[in-house]
């Protein structure tokens, strides 16, 4: 994966077109699935109150990481970039589906015209439930 796809996850919670105050899609869920969950509605927050930090050190996988060190970027510039290029922030987890440490959520992003789904994968790490990749 090139540092345009790890951008383009990041993207994906800051260039969604919506305003006023978000909806915690996470409260649509219950369980492992809620748990699921929360890491995008983290993203999300974490856009919205410009906290590249967060991203890097909770919600992405140590090989997504990895994978934006040997492109020659940080975590942080990466975010940092994503944050700035974004108008408004909007992501509604639709769908969870978990098969063992691994699960896909369904994302909508933006709304209208401009709605878009995309899946991210992710990975247990101990008890948290990661960010892994962007599947469009």
């Amino acid at each position: 994966m090139r540092t345009f796809a790890i951008l383009s996850l990041v993207a994906l919670a800051v260039a969604g077109c919506g305003g006023g105050t978000p909806r915690d899609s996470t409260t649509e869920f219950k369980g492992e699935e809620r748990n699921v969950a929360a890491p995008v509605e983290a993203l999300e927050k974490a856009a919205r109150e410009g906290e590249s930090g967060t991203v890097c050190t909770k919600l992405l996988t140590d090989r997504l990481l990895t994978q934006l060190k040997e492109q020659g970027t940080t975590c942080t510039t990466a975010v940092k970039e994503a944050f700035k290029d974004a108008d408004s922030l909007d992501l509604t987890v639709d769908d969870v589906t978990i098969n063992g440490d691994k699960a896909t959520a369904k994302v909508i992003s933006g709304s209208g015209s401009d709605k878009k789904t995309d899946t991210l994968d992710l990975s247990r790490d101990g008890t948290a439930w990661k960010i892994d990749q962007l599947r469009s």
